[in-house]
Formats: structure tokens, C-alpha cells, sequence
């Protein structure tokens, strides 16, 4: 741990001056999880790694995710509470392919240090991070350093732009989202093509994994239900394992990368040969499913492209 306080002392003052843009974000006391967007303004700050203003989510009481922005007085008072984070990163330009420290700073509306966090899926904080192309995906857990301080090593595995989304609950407050981009270096790596896939089945780790649909149209619910077989004898999984103390976890990006919804699975479920999730598209396009599941104790990773109709 003291290896670990001296290393964060000297990267200190590695801060790279990327400021977190706080989302427009809405959370489901239902089964959906929560979502959230980035107005044209916020994804131009994002581009020049400028410092915008922050905002504050807002809870949803509906079935599925809303984007709307809703410019009220609670909306208001949510802003002047949203808290702020600082993200740096060592070395302070990154190579593809090597280790990236990455240090998150979270301050509440005064500017004082976030001291506690509430847990959600078990962890503080998870912390997304996508290639612009959408073909790489990690799904982190910062370790808490107290006083509002996190630090994770990751390693990207090509060069170019991500961005990273970190999600996270003050405690006694509101959930909320930051993102930030940053930039890797090394040998450039050519983008590849996003695409919708033809069919939705597909082969990971001994297990075959199928995703079914409802009509796929913007701002309509849907369910989105992944079922498993094994991959040698074709009967549906039975020791299927919890990941986050749940049924699975999803995660979902829209291609011009505005769009991010966190998707819980429906109440209830235990981990089995079915896993079911709701949500809603909030504008239509390709976006990217990432679902995360467990068997035989290890974590795979199943990930889809979708087209949402108008």
C-alpha cells in the first residue's frame, strides 16, 4: 500500500488536464439500469480535452431509459451537488500495448473530496473504456485510495483515441457518469468497420451464446435475452455463475459513441441458462452490446452489433 501512496505522489503531478464531462443520466428503479448522452457541445470539449460544465443525474421512474434533458428546479440543485472528476493518466502519453496508470479524482459540489461511495454491483466504481471504432472494450475496477482517489493499470492493446466511462454513487447520492477520452500512441492501427451482425449467435469459451431481440426502434422498450448452451453437447448451460452478484452485466455504446447505457439485469433472476435485460434506444444506428458472464469461474465476454430503426 505504501508502494502504491508514493506512486500516486509522483504521478501527481502527471495530470494531463482532462476534465470528466458529467453526463446527462437517468437511473431506473426498475430493471434497466441507467443510460447516458453527450450533446454536441459536450463531445466537441471532449475532442480538445477542455473542462466543461458538470451535470447531475436524474432518476427515472419509468420501465426504461430516458434522454431528455429535463431543465427544472431539481435538475438545478442535482447541478450545484454533481460532483467533479480529474482524470490523469502515466505516462502522460500513453503507448498501445504497455501499462497506463489511471488516476480518477472525485469532488463533491464544493470541491472537497468524495470520502465514501456506495457499492453498486459490488464495486465502488466501474470504469468503461471503448476504442473509437468499438472493436476493444474493458470493464474495470478502480481500487479506492481514500479521500475520493482511485487508481487502476490497464493496458490498451492498439494505438488511437478511447474513450473511458466511469460510473459511480457518492454516498446519499445520485448515480452518476464521467467520461473522458485520451489518446495512445504507438503503431497506428487501422479502425475497423462496425456492422451489424447477420446472425446473433455466437461461440465463447465452450459456450454458445445467443441473443434475442424485440423490434429494435428508437425510444421503444425492447428486451434483450441471452440464452447458453454448451458448445460440445448443445444442451442449455446449467452451471451458469453470478458476475457482479448478478445474472450477467451489459453494457452498450452507440457507434458515434453518444450514446452509453449501463443495463441491469430484470429482478429476480439467478444465474441460469437464460439471462434477460430491458432497455430502451434513445436515437436509432448501430450501437454495440457487450455482455459479461460467468462459468466455471471465469468471466468471457459476448459482444453483438445491433441497427435500431426510427
Amino acid at each position: 500500500m505504501q508502494q502504491k501512496r508514493n506512486r500516486k505522489n509522483r504521478h501527481r503531478t502527471l495530470h494531463i488536464g482532462l476534465m470528466a464531462v458529467l453526463l446527462s443520466a437517468g437511473y431506473t428503479t426498475g430493471n434497466t439500469g441507467w443510460a447516458a448522452s453527450a450533446s454536441k457541445t459536450e463531445a466537441s470539449a471532449l475532442t480538445s480535452f477542455g473542462q466543461v460544465s458538470n451535470r447531475s443525474t436524474d432518476r427515472e421512474t419509468e420501465s426504461h431509459h430516458h434522454h431528455t434533458e429535463h431543465h427544472n428546479q431539481a435538475d438545478e440543485d442535482g447541478q450545484k451537488q454533481a460532483a467533479a472528476v480529474e482524470w490523469s493518466f502515466s505516462p502522460k502519453q500513453p503507448v498501445a500495448g504497455e501499462s497506463t496508470l489511471i488516476e480518477l479524482a472525485i469532488a463533491d459540489g464544493n470541491g472537497q473530496p468524495v470520502q465514501s461511495f456506495a457499492l453498486n454491483h459490488e464495486k465502488e466504481i466501474h470504469l468503461i473504456a471503448v476504442s473509437s471504432d468499438l472493436s476493444e472494450f474493458q470493464h474495470l475496477h478502480p481500487a479506492d485510495e481514500g479521500s475520493g482517489h482511485f487508481m487502476v493499470e490497464a493496458i490498451f492493446p492498439k494505438s488511437g483515441t478511447y474513450k473511458l466511462f466511469a460510473d459511480f454513487i457518492p454516498a446519499g447520492g445520485n448515480h452518476q457518469v464521467a467520461q473522458t477520452e485520451v489518446v495512445l500512441g504507438g503503431k497506428t492501427a487501422a479502425a475497423q468497420r462496425l456492422v451489424p451482425d447477420k446472425q446473433l449467435v455466437k461461440t465463447i469459451a465452450g459456450t454458445q451464446v445467443t441473443l434475442k431481440t424485440d423490434a429494435l426502434r428508437a425510444g421503444q422498450g425492447t428486451s434483450l435475452t441471452f440464452s447458453f448452451k454448451d458448445a460440445v453437447t448443445g444442451k442449455p448451460v446449467q452451471d451458469m455463475e453470478p458476475y457482479l452478484g448478478a445474472a450477467g452485466h451489459v453494457v452498450i455504446i452507440s457507434s458515434d459513441l453518444k450514446q452509453y447505457l449501463h443495463v441491469h439485469p430484470k429482478e429476480g433472476q439467478s444465474a441460469g441458462p437464460v439471462a434477460a435485460f430491458e432497455t430502451s434506444f434513445p436515437a436509432p444506428g448501430l450501437y454495440k452490446v457487450w455482455g459479461q458472464f460467468q462459468r466455471h469461474g471465469d468471466n468471457f465476454i459476448v459482444s453483438f452489433t445491433l441497427k435500431v430503426g426510427e
